[in-house]
């Protein structure tokens, strides 16, 4: 057989078999390198995901934080605490209850009020123990009940998902100090006045880092006395 017979013959079957075999390497290398870079582009979706939400929380509690105030003025007779700042020290578990000019009508001629109670809380997920969410509740109005009755007119729901800790620190411009607690209906605490500041920390647990970590935002209180408009 002339060498240009044996030129014309093409690949032998063992080279076919190792081209597939180098094809296929290259293919399946090739895929496993874009299967990791969208994995890891979906795991830092989620986890931006995860942080943005979480960021919207503190914005949103600022802010009503900001709008709460006190007021004097009450129906004759009536010794209720229809506003509010209760700021209750618990570990990693605070609680805020507070009045505040925060409440958002919905709906036309809603028989609501732009001022409400709004209250803060750490809670296990009903379904899931292992879960532990910060909630969120909410009066329509001004109605006089304390934090604890609260929960017996007023549904509850999750604000911010998988929260270890809450921590909430009241900065009292008296004492020049940064105190636990702040309770406005104990008279031998701060009875007519609010804090100058709020300082608001909420821990997540991070997979990554295999720790918590914290998310700290403070907050001003323009109106720290309380309305009275009987003067």
């Amino acid at each position: 057989m002339s060498s240009r017979t044996a030129r014309q013959r093409g690949l032998s079957l063992i080279e076919i078999l190792v081209a597939v075999a180098m094809m296929t390497m290259m293919t399946a290398s090739v895929y496993a390198s874009f299967s990791t870079t969208a994995q890891s582009m979906r795991s830092a979706e989620k986890t931006q995901q995860k942080y943005a939400v979480l960021r919207n929380c503190l914005a949103r509690m600022g802010t009503e934080v900001s709008l709460a105030y006190l007021s004097h003025n009450r129906p004759a007779g009536d010794d209720r605490h229809y506003t509010l700042f209760e700021g209750r020290d618990q570990f990693n578990s605070d609680s805020l209850t507070f009045s505040a000019f925060a409440h958002i009508r919905m709906r036309k001629d809603a028989n609501e009020s732009d001022q409400s109670v709004v209250q803060y809380f750490l809670a296990k997920d009903p379904n899931d123990a292992n879960r532990t969410h910060l909630f969120k509740r909410e009066t329509r109005r001004l109605m006089g009940d304390v934090p604890e009755k609260m929960e017996e007119w007023w549904p509850a729901y999750v604000f911010c998902e998988d929260i270890k800790s809450f921590d909430v620190k009241f900065w009292d411009v008296k004492r020049i100090e940064w105190r636990d607690e702040w309770r406005t209906m104990k008279q031998d605490m701060q009875p007519n006045r609010l804090p100058e500041r709020v300082k608001i920390t909420l821990g997540v647990w991070d997979a990554d880092l295999g720790k918590e970590v914290k998310y700290v935002t403070q907050t001003l209180i323009p109106m720290q006395e309380r309305i009275d408009f009987s003067r």
